[in-house]
């Protein structure tokens, strides 16, 4: 009996498990219990055959002490394994939330930690830094590890960490006189960095540095006012300027103006090629589709101004996080009602917060890249 528990239990694990750092389907439990009773039923099949072998070479002389008899045990256990997986599968509730999407991750400028939170509400261990973090952005999958690019506040540095190993490399300072980063963005072997007071000058700046390289920067655009979010979609590259949203191809060229607004954009993300969600300075959470040049409303709670939004391109939803507040709110990118909210810590929530997402799994059918959640295809984003 004991080699029959330790063989279970490997079929448990193979059928149950899913892949290393990646998220199970909606419908991936429900599959893999079927499996599973798929696999007991044909276990089962083959008994017969080991009896009959065991009919003609070693039949059973004392009744109740013999190896057949062992095994007629072994097979009633089998049933009763049958039978039982049956009635489980039968009894599955039917309001078990989906997995959708990729887990959370909240950072802040007074945190020396970034906050984890699966889709449906489980708290996961905090990934540790070593200053306190006032941004970052996330590249690679989850099959095996993948990076997170971090940017320390005081002194202003921009240094990867590789997950889950936990390896640091600076990539960008420390240098006190180099300003203030403000966002930051990934693009394949690129980082895109703005940066408020650019070499203790008042002049703000988008730089390009790439992975592979410390502290060698390019200024690729100047900005007029208030450095701030970085993002990346469909090869181009998107940042805060004042009262707009701008964005340059990869290496500064082709200026373009895709938004202005009458209030200081605080963060905002890309949703799609036609539309961008966007927080104002008042704290209105709004959706803009460049096509029609409309503006709708999607948020605004008068005195909860809000920290960043970012959208979680494993499940196309928007996260809104809150300074001070602990959980997320959550809201669908085409219908725009809210869809609930996510806690992401016990402990006291940042004032400053910042979001970003683990990244998709090769295999993931949300049609995310495979090889990056960053990179170049319509359907990736940044922080």
């Amino acid at each position: 009996m004991t080699m029959f528990g330790n063989g279970l239990f490997i079929v448990l694990l193979a059928v149950l498990a899913p892949s290393l750092g990646c998220l199970p389907g909606p419908d991936e439990l429900p599959d893999k219990l079927q499996d599973l009773l798929a696999q007991l039923q044909e276990a089962k099949a083959d008994f017969q055959c080991i009896f009959n072998v065991t009919n003609e070479q070693c039949p059973c002389q004392t009744p109740g002490d013999c190896f057949e008899s062992d095994l007629e045990t072994l097979n009633s256990t089998l049933c009763d394994l049958i039978n039982n997986l049956t009635a489980l599968i039968g009894d599955q509730p039917d309001d078990c939330p989906p997995l959708e999407g990729c887990a959370a991750l909240v950072g802040g400028c007074d945190r020396t930690d970034i906050a984890q939170v699966d889709p449906v509400g489980t708290i996961l261990p905090s990934i540790e830094t070593n200053y306190n973090v006032s941004g970052f952005t996330v590249c690679g999958d989850n099959e095996t590890y993948y990076y997170i690019y971090l940017i320390y506040c005081a002194p202003p540095t921009v240094v990867e960490v590789c997950l889950p190993l936990g390896t640091e490399t600076v990539k960008l300072g420390p240098d006190e006189n180099s300003g203030k980063y403000t966002g930051i963005a990934s693009w394949d072997d690129k980082l895109y960095v703005a940066i408020d007071d650019y070499n203790g000058t008042d002049d703000d700046v988008l730089v390009l540095l790439y992975k592979s390289s410390e502290n060698q920067v390019d200024v690729i655009v100047d900005i007029s006012c208030d450095a701030g979010t970085v993002r990346v979609f469909d090869w181009r590259v998107y940042f805060t300027n004042c009262k707009e949203i701008q964005c340059v191809n990869e290496t500064g060229g082709d200026l373009q103006t895709k938004l202005k607004f009458s209030l200081d954009i605080k963060s905002f993300d890309v949703i799609d090629e036609k539309r961008i969600v966007f927080i104002d300075d008042a704290g209105g959470v709004w959706i803009y589709d460049i096509s029609t040049k409309c503006f709708k409303l999607l948020y605004c709670i008068p005195g909860k101004p809000c920290g960043d939004v970012k959208v979680n391109r494993c499940s196309s939803l928007i996260y809104l996080a809150y300074p001070g507040v602990s959980e997320l709110d959550i809201f669908n990118s085409t219908t725009c009602e809210k869809v609930g909210t996510l806690p992401y810590t016990t402990s006291d929530a940042s004032d400053c917060p910042y979001l970003g997402f683990e990244p998709a799994c090769p295999t993931d059918d949300s049609g995310n890249e495979s090889t990056t959640e960053e990179t170049t295809s319509p359907t990736t984003s940044v922080l």
